[in-house]
């Protein structure tokens, strides 16, 4: 599967066009969906990370995972995915585990329209850096949640406390 993310100020919404194994789909995310769809991706990101693991070090281990992701991944500006049919709308995002483990993501509109999305830990983590770097450019100012970084920021001096 193929992911691209981009914003489309004139709709002032982000457009996920998928590449699948026969066709194209695409989906307007507003910025409340958004917003959801980020949460929702961080929490699958968690589900595979032991439950009595304290909420520091899931952090830890969560910004480890998707610092490993990004160096794996190779993302490139490649011309914008050809849809073929309209994009559909979400109004409706479920998640959760599939029956093999996987990470199902489904996305529909008003109508039920839409497509079930399994995404394996490294599509994920794409998903989710994409999600990151395009979201950034919408000005829509969501305050997405991250993990702690694995190379914390000194704060500058003006600011640091003692």
């Amino acid at each position: 599967m193929q992911l691209q993310l981009t914003y489309d100020p004139a709709e002032d919404r982000l457009l996920l066009s998928l590449g699948l194994a026969d066709r194209t789909a695409g989906f307007w995310l507003t910025r409340r969906m958004t917003a959801l769809l980020w949460q929702a991706l961080w929490e699958r990101a968690g589900a595979v990370i032991d439950g009595q693991t304290s909420a520091t070090a899931k952090e830890w281990l969560l910004s480890l995972q998707q610092d490993e992701a990004r160096q794996k991944q190779a993302l490139t500006r490649e011309p914008l995915m050809e849809l073929k049919a309209q994009p559909v709308l979400v109004s409706t995002l479920k998640y959760g585990p599939d029956e093999t483990g996987a990470h199902a993501l489904e996305l529909t509109d008003a109508q039920g329209k839409g497509e079930l999305l399994k995404l394996d830990d490294g599509s994920l983590h794409a998903l989710i850096r994409l999600l990151d770097e395009t979201a950034a450019m919408t000005g829509w100012g969501l305050d997405l949640w991250r993990p702690h970084s694995t190379s914390p920021e000194v704060p500058p001096a003006s600011t640091a406390l003692h």
